[in-house]
């Protein structure tokens, strides 16, 4: 899942130092920050974060607003949204590692040419056979996004989740949409085009090589060896911990989705649900090498421009809030993904920072991240504290 990222600039030109005398200072200043930010918020309606450097010794867990009619709390579980591309890309990469395909293997290879008919087609030509897992992950292989398609005349089934609100989506019916509602939208290879239909396409690819469902792979390869006892796939699976508080509210512009069985519109682009704890083993599990050598993690981050200071690799965005505006401060660069419904994971190597949030909300995007500018902000300001 995704939106556009539209910061306040205007707000961030202002910008002035906090002037914190004292590390508990700073640390209120975090969550006061995200107190205002959901208070602001258009539509969220629960909201949650989690700060946490090992070496600042911040350990930050805050709640905001309501969930199945009780109060928030920092372990509500919520729908990571296009955070559980990340899950996707280090599976496929733990195939690459162990020798079972290749990130320059064909994907026809895996799926055959049927499933990918019409999928690749351009100026009257199939490329289908050129199609790489390369640039499936990276989003370049040029095949629309049944998600989201901002392409003249493309439907989406964005569209669909609000007038189907009781359909049960399955991996080939998403693979249909866009080969029925939608069309390439540029060689492989050639531009970036983020694509859900393109994870969807490295889920089959994964079930195919491990004789497995997506479903089962995720849980015996990340969520069961992390101890993620509060992560599944949303109405596909089930998490370890059987008494989970209630899931976060979904907003979809103005409306509740959260019991929308059509919200299924995912799967291996983003379909899962997990709580702050959880996505913060997942990530320190990532960076430390545990799941994939560190050097391979590194290759995952961005180089391909997304938008004005997002970029994209291999399943992970690079924040650069220095080339959003010249306006704006230079910031050190974060590592992770965020996802449609203002979900953030996102990592600042320079401060040993793990910033994880939620709003539930596709149009509090911005917000979200103008909150993490600032909240990285008060993080250098500790960190200025604890060098004197």
């Amino acid at each position: 899942m995704r939106n556009t990222y539209l910061l306040a600039c205007v707000l961030m030109a202002t910008l002035t130092s906090c002037g914190i005398k004292s590390a508990a200072e700073g640390q209120q200043a975090i969550e006061e920050r995200f107190a205002r930010t959901f208070q602001k918020a258009k539509q969220s309606k629960t909201g949650t974060l989690l700060v946490d450097s090992e070496r600042l010794n911040i350990h930050i867990r805050a709640a905001a607003g309501t969930a199945g009619g009780a109060p928030g709390a920092p372990a509500q579980p919520f729908h990571v949204a296009s955070i559980g591309k990340v899950f996707t890309a280090v599976l496929v990469l733990q195939y690459v590692e162990a020798g079972k395909l290749a990130l320059q293997d064909r994907v026809q290879k895996f799926l055959g040419a049927e499933i990918l008919k019409q999928l690749f087609v351009t100026d009257g030509h199939d490329h289908a056979s050129e199609v790489t897992i390369a640039q499936l992950l990276s989003h370049t292989s040029g095949i629309d996004d049944y998600f989201d398609s901002k392409h003249p005349g493309s439907k989406s089934v964005l569209a669909e989740i609000l007038n189907q609100p009781h359909k049960f989506w399955q991996p080939a019916e998403l693979i249909d949409f866009t080969r029925k509602n939608q069309k390439a939208v540029a060689r492989p290879g050639k531009i970036f085009h983020y694509s859900d239909t393109g994870y969807i396409l490295l889920g089959l690819i994964l079930e195919k090589i491990s004789g497995k469902s997506f479903e089962v792979l995720i849980h015996g390869k990340i969520f069961g060896p992390l101890h993620m006892q509060n992560t599944y796939m949303h109405l596909r699976s089930s998490p370890k911990n059987k008494r989970q508080l209630p899931l976060s509210t979904m907003m979809l512009g103005d409306k509740d989705v959260t019991n929308f069985k059509s919200i299924s519109a995912d799967w291996a682009g983003g379909g899962v649900i997990s709580t702050t704890e959880d996505l913060l083993l997942f990530q320190r599990a990532l960076i430390s090498g545990k799941l994939i050598p560190s050097e391979v993690y590194k290759s995952m981050q961005g180089t391909h421009k997304f938008m004005d200071g997002i970029y994209y690799g291999l399943g992970l965005m690079t924040v650069r809030y220095g080339d959003m505006s010249v306006i704006m401060p230079k910031s050190p660069d974060l590592y992770g993904h965020s996802g449609l419904l203002s979900t953030l994971m996102f990592y600042s190597p320079d401060y040993d920072t793990h910033i994880i949030a939620n709003l539930g909300s596709t149009e509090d995007i911005s917000a979200t991240f103008e909150m993490m500018f600032w909240l990285l902000r008060s993080v250098k300001e500790i960190s200025g504290l604890k060098k004197q």
